[in-house]
């Protein structure tokens, strides 16, 4: 069973030009390794490190915000080491695979038997890293290998998420409204052809996350997230990308969680107001503030967002230090947050959700 599903390379490729490092974070917490952070104090620390693996066994998915996990590691190992360093177990693990790409069976179904759920970033890259045009999915030249994704998801028969073409408010990946004529018709009708293509071949408990930036570039009034909605028949998550960047960059600034995504969260209630809310991808840099303020700050305000169920953090350090393990205060402070009951970590409990709404 091959559960080694690396991150395509494509993936958030505006920033890793210019000789960007992009170092990941694959093991146990990496305690000061980072600069910036407060030094959390040492007996909180080991008692926070001698907790038991918190295990969510409600599967009510009526309350709480589900926790997952993005890794560039083995599946294996993300779930293993994912709930030994955060003491809980997360309630899903994301990974990117290529359009293109044959169905992941086997990590679907083993993420299922441990309890979790599966959330697949399906981008339309080629396997040469080209872009794959939106034309032509639209023309039906994807259709034989829609077909047979959709039948071998049919086959396996368990719900997961899958998020495709995402970010298409941004102007760094070829599907984006940016790089098609500063319009959304081939973008809609792409996104309802791979939808339907996959319905027909049998692939119904597929979870549909429609994903857009917390922010477009640029800002203009044709790249607007509510003109690329392709209709509520065909999405059943609505995804938000988002990230506190601080003064990693030059164009960035230090940004509160709820200042990264209340806008987005205002257009989503606007655009599809009866979907729940995943924060599909989203991290907060070291750089230019406290991390782990920030997410603590987070935390206290995941209960006054009722619209978010669900939240992945990005858990590397790329572009910036993005991982939890960046500093000892900033585990620290997922640690403890983690351990409120508004957090949840069961994965039957959120694939529930999108089925009760």
């Amino acid at each position: 069973m091959n559960l080694n599903l690396p991150s395509h390379d494509g993936h958030r490729r505006r920033l890793l030009g210019g000789g960007a490092a992009a170092a990941l974070s694959m093991g146990l917490p990496l305690m000061g390794c980072a600069s910036g952070g407060e030094t959390a104090d040492t007996a909180e620390t080991d008692a926070l490190r001698s907790l038991p693996v918190r295990i969510d066994t409600d599967t009510d998915p009526g309350k709480g915000v589900f926790f997952g996990l993005f890794r560039e590691a083995a599946l294996t190992d993300v779930v293993v080491d994912g709930q030994a360093d955060y003491r809980m177990k997360p309630a899903a693990a994301m990974w990117f695979t290529r359009f293109g790409a044959p169905f992941p069976e086997s990590a679907v179904r083993y993420l299922a038997q441990q309890g979790m759920a599966a959330q697949i970033t399906w981008e339309p890259w080629g396997d040469r890293d080209q872009a794959i045009p939106l034309a032509d999915i639209v023309a039906g030249k994807w259709d034989a290998y829609l077909a047979e994704y959709g039948a071998a998801a049919a086959k396996l028969d368990l719900p997961f998420m899958l998020r495709w073409g995402h970010e298409f408010n941004g102007d760094w990946y070829p599907w984006s409204t940016a790089k098609n004529g500063m319009t959304t018709p081939l973008f809609v009708q792409a996104y309802r052809r791979v939808v339907e293509r996959l319905r027909a071949a049998g692939a119904t408990k597929v979870q549909w996350v429609w994903c857009f930036n917390n922010e477009s570039t640029p800002q203009a009034a044709w790249n607007a997230p509510k003109l690329a909605w392709p209709g509520e028949d065909v999405v059943d998550w609505v995804g938000i990308d988002g990230y506190n960047f601080g003064s990693s960059q030059s164009w960035s600034k230090w940004t509160s969680f709820r200042d990264v995504f209340e806008r987005a969260l205002a257009t989503a209630a606007e655009i599809a107001p009866n979907k729940p809310v995943i924060l599909s991808e989203m991290a907060s840099s070291e750089s230019g503030g406290d991390k782990a303020a920030w997410i603590a700050r987070m935390f206290a305000d995941f209960p006054t967002m009722p619209s978010v169920r669900a939240f992945t953090w990005f858990d590397i350090i790329k572009e910036t230090s993005w991982a939890i393990t960046s500093s000892e205060s900033a585990w620290a402070a997922t640690v403890r947050g983690l351990r409120s009951d508004h957090v949840r970590g069961n994965g039957a409990a959120l694939l529930s959700i999108a089925g009760t709404r």
